[in-house]
């Protein structure tokens, strides 16, 4: 009897673990699909966003409108997002990128920035995630590419990576021209 108490509740805590390094790998490897949790948003209008930039003055991400953006949500304590940058940097060469740092330390975003890069033509900040909210976000990073009317053409749940570069980034970059 003393045996089973202790063999039940370890595989038990065996199989959790091993399904929790399934998923996070999925994740770091970009295998995470944005089909999982489909975004209600797709085809319509961004929602409203006026957050404060790093400098604390307010930003409304509707001054972008005019041109496509990629709206990139991150945050310095995540490591798929550490996994992204160099990505990101690349992308940054072809659209703007307006970064929203997700309840994050402004130190700490500043930090991040220098040690990865900045590629971000803003960054606004979502001190408290309720912004995230209203977008659908459930985690980052979380990757959205909106056209010159404000439009979401694409969410991407996970790290953007060269495969959803291609995949999935790629031809909507071409359908818009860039």
């Amino acid at each position: 009897m003393n045996r089973a108490t202790f063999i039940i509740p370890l595989f038990g805590f065996l199989l959790i673990a091993v399904i929790a390094g399934w998923a996070l790998i999925g994740m770091l490897d970009g295998q995470r699909s944005d089909n999982q949790l489909p975004s209600a948003l797709l085809n319509k209008p961004a929602p409203e966003t006026i957050l404060p930039d790093m400098d604390g003055n307010k930003t409304d991400l509707a001054q972008f409108k005019g041109q496509p953006i990629l709206v990139n949500y991150f945050a310095s304590w995540c490591a798929p997002c550490r996994a992204e940058a160099p990505a990101l940097g690349l992308l940054s060469k072809r659209i703007g990128i307006v970064g929203i740092a997700y309840k994050d330390r402004h130190e700490d975003t500043k930090t991040f920035l220098t040690e990865y890069g900045n590629p971000f033509s803003a960054i606004l900040v979502d001190k408290d995630g309720m912004t995230a909210i209203s977008w659908g976000v459930y985690g980052v990073p979380e990757t959205f590419i909106l056209d010159k009317n404000g439009m979401i053409l694409l969410r991407h749940a996970g790290p953007v990576t060269r495969k959803v570069l291609e995949q999935d980034i790629e031809p909507i970059l071409e359908s818009l021209g860039l």
